[in-house]
């Protein structure tokens, strides 16, 4: 006799039982469990090798319970909060995950790049970097199309029309128009700056020129870029060159801060000093400074035993001491005293004084702050314009920012 199995698994049992054969009635209970079973199991098994990149990566993606949007410059939310994950507007477009998926959204919450991108990156110059589900990267313009005919294995953004890749052979760099700028490969590469990029090779960096010529060979420990010069370390001394790999130091020494406007701090055989940029000497740091480093805006930034303070470029100390000192961000520098932050004037007096849990650069005139009651945002005088009612917000780029609002 045959059964059919599509009929309801009640008259099956009781068919069998006419029957009086037990074995038959357990054979197919355990049968029907099995179906039932299957229908809540997933199409495929996620540890199956023939799943494509896309469908492992949804196997393991988590959305988050507190989504993302934007606020205006008046705290109200001009974007909903409704992505997975953004990123800063730039150009006029803002990479934005929903569902998973990255794509491109206007300032009006306008869908102008659709979503189906592994990770997307900010516009700049017209070009955006793209990775896809085979996690490729690729280059597009603002209305999506490719810009190359191939993905990379690793590419970072343009930088001075150039961009640095990397294929299975090693790293290179491709010009907008897709051209590669050396035949060769280096091990290693970082992005063009100044028109000048430090490249590896063999475990050592030299430099290259933006139409691939060597400017320093790769022999150096370590190598850093600067407006107007080149930094470059071996065998625990420090060297200074031009951007033409010319010497523009007759003596090496042992540590350089970074350039700041033609002007470096250097320590030698007698101390600190502050260097132009043509090698020669300014003058020497008082004995009492530890370290001096760029504060941005012409200051620096000097440690002592009583703690950081600011010095102007002839090295005069303007300033009191604190405990920590940031970059200057329009012309407001933060800093840290009593575990609160403030904010400082370019001359070294105070602006903003230190009531904040913790703080941010300004931007477009307006710093984060970190109160006991959220995250906001405070103008130039100190006053709060946005209320600190955050669960994460991230500073305004072109009248926009992000936000993670908690709605429990």
């Amino acid at each position: 006799m045959t059964y059919d199995l599509n009929e309801n698994s009640t008259n099956i049992v009781l068919i069998a039982v006419v029957m009086n054969n037990l074995n038959l009635v357990l054979s197919i209970i355990i049968f029907i469990s099995i179906q039932s079973c299957k229908d809540d199991q997933p199409d495929r098994d996620p540890m199956d090798v023939t799943l494509s990149e896309e469908a492992a990566y949804f196997n393991d993606y988590e959305s988050p319970e507190m989504k993302f949007g934007y606020i205006n410059t008046r705290g109200e939310l001009a974007i909903e909060d409704k992505y997975d994950g953004v990123r800063e507007f730039s150009e006029g477009l803002a990479a934005v995950n929903y569902k998973g998926k990255w794509g491109y959204v206007d300032t009006q919450d306008q869908h102008i790049i659709d979503f189906q991108y592994r990770s997307a990156f900010a516009f700049k110059d017209g070009i955006a970097r793209v990775q896809d589900f085979n996690k490729e990267y690729w280059f597009i313009n603002s209305s999506g199309d490719l810009l190359h005919p191939m993905g990379f294995t690793s590419a970072y953004d343009y930088v001075d029309g150039l961009a640095r890749i990397k294929t299975e052979h090693g790293y290179n760099y491709i010009s907008m128009a897709g051209d590669t700028l050396m035949d060769d490969v280096f091990e290693g590469a970082g992005d063009f700056k100044y028109g000048l990029g430090v490249v590896k090779q063999h475990n050592y960096s030299g430099v290259i020129n933006n139409i691939g010529e060597i400017v320093l060979s790769t022999k150096y420990d370590r190598i850093s870029l600067d407006q107007t010069a080149i930094r470059a370390t071996l065998d625990g001394r420090l060297f200074l060159f031009d951007h033409q790999g010319k010497t523009i130091a007759t003596s090496a020494y042992t540590s350089c801060s970074p350039f700041q406007n033609g002007r470096a701090v250097v320590r030698g055989d007698n101390g600190l000093k502050m260097i132009s940029d043509q090698g020669v000497t300014l003058f020497e740091l008082d004995t009492s400074i530890k370290r001096a480093e760029p504060a941005n805006q012409d200051n620096w930034r000097i440690y002592t035993e009583q703690g950081v303070a600011l010095m102007d470029p002839d090295g005069k100390i303007i300033s009191d001491y604190y405990e920590e000192i940031y970059n200057y961000s329009d012309d407001h520098a933060g800093f840290l005293i009593n575990e609160k932050w403030g904010f400082l004037f370019l001359d070294g007096q105070v602006s903003i004084p230190p009531a904040f849990d913790l703080i941010w650069d300004f931007n477009d005139g307006r710093a984060r702050v970190v109160t006991q009651r959220g995250i906001g945002f405070i103008d130039q005088t100190g006053n709060l314009v946005i209320p600190p009612i955050f669960f994460e917000v991230k500073d305004f780029d072109e009248g926009l920012a992000r936000v993670q609002i908690y709605r429990g």
